[in-house]
């Protein structure tokens, strides 16, 4: 079995690809909202979200590496 990480993710409004935001560390507890920048392939779409918009995945190492991935490959992680 391949190592996995948990991590909070958030989905891009423009490509549909969901981000791993880095660490607890980025949310700035005093702010609302969070800034990010869409790491997907020809995206790179800056866009704010709230911390309840985020869920939890157990991604693989590649995936969480990677820094985004699409719903698709975690069906195919989990075979």
């Amino acid at each position: 079995m391949t190592d996995r990480i948990v991590c909070s993710c958030v989905i891009c409004p423009q490509c549909g690809t969901w981000v791993v935001i880095r660490a607890q560390t980025e949310f700035e507890l005093e702010k609302s909202k969070i800034k990010m920048c869409c790491p997907g392939p020809e995206c790179g779409k800056e866009f704010e979200f709230d911390r309840a918009e985020t869920r939890v995945f157990e991604l693989p190492l590649l995936l969480f590496e990677r820094r985004y991935f699409y719903r698709s490959e975690l069906q195919e992680a989990q075979r």
